[in-house]
């Protein structure tokens, strides 16, 4: 594995206490894969990565500077203060509540990790640790704790980094840990105002200021240095240098990022005179000392990247606080006082951090956005790089780097140089350029000696060139300097030229090209800057008058500025009275007044706008006004709310929130009458408001309360508001309900199952489903099935009981027909019908009786025997001569219905009933089913 040095950095000021908020670190890696017979437990990172207190993880470019997200960022944050990782670049370690965190990490690419079971770890002495340190073999740690055995005294003590140790945690018996080293606790004899750790891991350093606490202190007045050192054989803490304290009060420290130096600020104890005291770390620079005008102490101290130069936070009487920029001479080891001191815009050292590995510092505007900076070689001013700032999620507190250590491999002097070109695109003549920079590193196993550099090439008039590196200079193994240029071309067109940098190395001289375009300017045009924007005044009592404030517009173009208009707009602009002076034109940097006086109509917070119409780019511009009326003496009810606002989080549909109270208050000189209270919005349904202010008419100073639960029937934003309607002024009063809702229950295929199915007709088609209740959900869900096909029936469990987030499975089966021969009875053939054979016969009888009749009148001899005879033949042929056989026809059975071919979708719909009884809305599941 790669060799690994660990670089961290901390310091105390006067104004603050040792666990000030901008310590909380953010660690730089810039570590290079080892080969692939590294043990797994190491992580052998394939970027350089940085680990921020905050969570943010990102890579940073080594050339440029940049930070970039890596995949997952943001990840958990590990701590709110000191974080440091071991040279072999296993683990995290931070310093907690009196204990200290261990995190494992996991992905050598995206830097990933997680807190090793058992953490935090602690001894029986760690009691608010401020520092972590550890040392080159990656065994030990050593703590530093703020509060030792004594009062105001600090105590150092050291554990084992244990790969595999027995802990005590769930599911895990084997896991890393850190032990506690018995015996290894030492007190110190006061609290230290600054810490650090030089590159090589081999000490730690240790600068504390008086402890007038304790009488068993040596330095209750002055100050000590301390260099400590952690064996490896036995863990415990070696160097302590005892009787060593200075009788001068410690105050700041601060250390070369690149570990050649540390500095010291101090004060004697009649406060009359502080000292900037220089002392080399690696025989490269010697002792030199800067002393300060009388009455003037060095309240904190900082170092950037290159070392080049030192800010000093300076506090004099009389006189606003100064950072003084120092230049440091390596040749002569001397600090002079720039003079372009003080650095503009700060009363403090910057809360930036610097970059052991390259020429870049770097600090933070917001949680989410990091910039970065370098030190102007010719001024000392911090200016930021064109590509900064960088926008991470989540990245914020201080910065702790690790570096690559060991060189290349190259036995004699090596150069390296962070980029081997530099274009400057497009830049209008006159004018010149962000500087870019160029990191110059010694990477060969000897001394690197920078004899000159220098610009060249046919446009190198129109570059310029400033550095840190003070050639004709020696730059030690891994030690760097950085060579800023800048472009101002005075022509247009391509320029091209080159830096020069002649040394003894092998390629010596080595070239850097650089390019850029000049451009004309744009024509003259007028701009417009406004100060102060916005205009705030004091809280003054409703019905005075507050103010004058004045805001100046100024002409900050090269064209003169035409005003068209200045109108005063926005939400109460009756609150405010404006008297502008600004009616144009403006020459170049001319200025003029605006004026406004605040009377506020009522109380609370009242604002208005100033807009101002011009021929500027930005226009127009606007003005930002505002005020707070304190109520005066009102004869009417005023209502106050102790929130306008609920938020209710996120709940299961079916269950209830806890509830949330707002007070109402009769803030008013007069009773208060409330005529309602009701619910509105788009989903009143899904709260649930307790009334307590029904007891109307209110005294003067009275309250009742309502009181809201958030008890979802629907998922999703739920939204609602709280109306309130009474006899004050400012009636009615509305409050604003929000909360999101979970699904009671959620329907899918269970593991395994589908929600589609293909049968022939004939068949069943089954579908393994699951309903899983929502986190909190309990109760009794219906089920019901629609859409099946002709001929097919679809079957499912009644109701399924579920309950918080489990899964219950159930089945649905679909029924289909299928074709089948049915026997069909064949009928005889028709017979001819019988009833026209028997009208025929009956008509035939008829006459034939008539012509008896006849016959018996004249002889009446067959009169007497035939009638009977006949009567029975025509009863006979009535009765029997139409009946004949039956017809016998038999009924064909009716065909059987199969079930169409075809794709259909079936609806399972479930249904449930929140504990109030009211039906939930629950979403539905569609099942496909093809039948062949």
């Amino acid at each position: 594995m790669a060799l690994m040095r660990r670089f961290s950095l901390g310091f105390l000021g006067k104004q603050e206490a040792p666990a000030r908020k901008h310590w909380k670190p953010l660690i730089f890696l810039a570590v290079f894969a080892a080969g692939s017979s590294a043990p797994a437990s190491r992580a052998q990172f394939q970027q350089p990565i940085v680990f921020s207190s905050s969570g943010a993880v990102v890579v940073r470019d080594d050339q440029t500077g940049t930070l970039t997200a890596v995949s997952g960022s943001p990840f958990a944050p590990s701590t709110t203060s000191a974080l440091t990782i071991d040279v072999q670049g296993r683990y995290l370690f931070s310093v907690g509540n009196n204990s200290i965190h261990m995190f494992q990490i996991t992905d050598a690419t995206t830097g990933a990790y997680n807190e090793v079971c058992g953490s935090p770890f602690a001894s029986p002495t760690t009691n608010q640790p401020l520092f972590i340190a550890v040392e080159p073999s990656g065994q030990f740690l050593a703590v530093v704790n703020s509060q030792g055995l004594f009062p105001g005294d600090a105590s150092v003590e050291t554990f084992a980094i244990t790969p595999s140790a027995t802990v005590l945690c769930p599911g895990a018996s084997i896991g890393p840990a850190l032990l506690p080293v018995a015996g290894s606790a030492i007190e110190l004899d006061s609290t230290p105002v600054g810490f650090a750790q030089p590159p090589n891991n081999q000490t730690f350093l240790l600068f504390l200021g008086p402890n007038p606490q304790s009488q068993n202190s040596t330095i209750q007045q002055g100050s000590e240095f301390q260099a400590l050192a952690i064996d490896v054989q036995t863990g415990l803490i070696t160097g302590l240098q005892s009787g060593n304290a200075s009788l001068e009060r410690g105050v700041s420290f601060a250390m070369d990022p690149q570990g050649r130096y540390y500095l010291t600020g101090t004060r004697d104890n009649l406060f009359e005179t502080g000292t900037l005291r220089l002392f080399g770390l690696d025989g490269t620079i010697g002792n030199s000392n800067v002393s300060l005008p009388m009455g003037n102490d060095p309240l904190a101290l900082w170092i950037d990247s290159t070392g080049s130069f030192v800010y000093a936070a300076i506090s004099a009487p009389g006189v606003p606080n100064a950072v003084q920029i120092y230049s440091l001479d390596f040749q002569n080891s001397t600090l002079t006082l720039m003079p372009s001191s003080p650095l503009p815009g700060f009363t403090t050292v910057p809360a930036y951090f610097a970059d052991p590995a390259g020429s870049f510092d770097y600090g933070f505007t917001d949680a989410n956005t990091a910039v970065a900076y370098t030190a102007d070689p010719l001024t000392g001013y911090l200016i930021e790089t064109a590509n900064s700032p960088f926008t991470i999620p989540q990245i914020k507190g201080a910065l702790t780097f690790s570096i690559v250590g060991g060189g290349q491999g190259v036995s004699g002097p090596s150069l390296s140089l962070s980029s081997g070109s530099l274009s400057f695109g497009s830049q209008q003549t006159g004018s010149a350029s962000l500087p870019q920079v160029i990191t110059l590193t010694s990477n060969g196993g000897e001394a690197l000696s920078v004899n000159s550099i220098a610009l060249s090439g046919a446009d190198a008039s129109q570059f310029t060139e400033s550095d840190t590196c003070q050639a004709p200079a020696v730059l030690q193994p891994n030690k760097f300097c950085s060579i800023s240029i800048t472009f101002a071309p005075a022509s247009t067109g391509s320029q091209q030229a080159n830096v020069t940098i002649t040394d003894n190395a092998p390629g010596s001289p080595h070239m850097v090209q650089l390019s850029g375009n000049g451009v004309a300017p744009p024509p003259p045009a007028p701009a417009v800057t406004i100060n102060p924007n916005p205009l705030t005044f004091s809280t003054i009592t409703q019905g005075t008058t507050g103010g004058p404030m004045t805001t100046t517009v100024t002409n900050s173009g090269n064209a003169t500025l035409h005003i068209t208009s200045v109108t005063l707009g926005g939400n109460n602009p009756g609150d405010f009275n404006m008297n502008s002076l600004c009616s144009g034109p403006y020459a170049p940097n001319a200025s003029c007044t605006i004026s406004v006086t605040f009377t506020p109509l009522a109380a609370g917070q009242r604002s208005a706008t100033i807009t101002i119409a011009d021929d500027a780019a930005n226009s127009p511009q606007v003005v930002q006004v505002s005020g707070t009326a304190n109520p005066g003496q009102p004869t009417t009810p005023l209502v106050t709310l102790s929130a306008q606002n609920l938020g209710f989080g996120t709940v299961t549909q079916g269950t209830s929130s806890a509830a949330q109270n707002v007070t109402v208050s009769n803030a008013g000189g007069a009773p208060l009458h409330i005529s309602s209270v009701v619910l509105s919005g788009g989903s009143p349904s899904d709260y649930i408001l307790t009334n307590g202010c029904t007891a109307s008419p209110y005294a003067v100073n009275a309250t009742c309360a309502l009181s809201v639960v958030f008890s979802p029937l629907a998922t999703g934003t739920r939204a609602a508001a709280i109306t309130i309607t009474d006899d004050a002024p400012n009636s009615p009063q509305s409050i604003t309900l929000t909360g999101n809702a979970n699904p009671a229950v959620s329907l899918g295929a269970a593991s395994g199952g589908s929600t589609s199915a293909s049968v022939t007709a004939g068949q069943t088609a089954q579908y393994n489903l699951q309903i899983t209740a929502g986190a909190g959900y309990s109760g009794t869900v219906s089920l019901a099935c629609s859409g099946a096909p002709q001929a097919a029936t679809c079957q499912v469990p009644a109701t399924v009981q579920v309950m918080n987030g489990n899964p219950v499975t159930f089945t649905v089966s679909v029924s289909t027909t299928g074709s089948s021969s049915g026997v069909f009875l064949f009928e005889s053939p028709p017979r001819m019908p019988i009833w026209p054979l028997i009208m025929l016969v009956g008509a035939l009888i008829v006459v034939l009786f008539l012509l008896l009749l006849q016959q018996t009148v004249s002889r009446r001899i067959l009169f007497r025997r035939v009638p009977l005879a006949f009567a029975a033949a025509t009863l006979f042929c009535v009765g029997g001569c139409g009946g004949g056989a039956a017809v016998q026809q038999q009924v064909p059975s009716a065909p059987q219905v199969v079930t169409p071919a075809g794709n259909y979708v079936l609806t399972i719909t479930p249904t449930a009933n929140a504990a109030s009884g009211k039906a939930l809305q629950l979403s539905v599941i569609q099942l496909t089913l093809t039948v062949n």
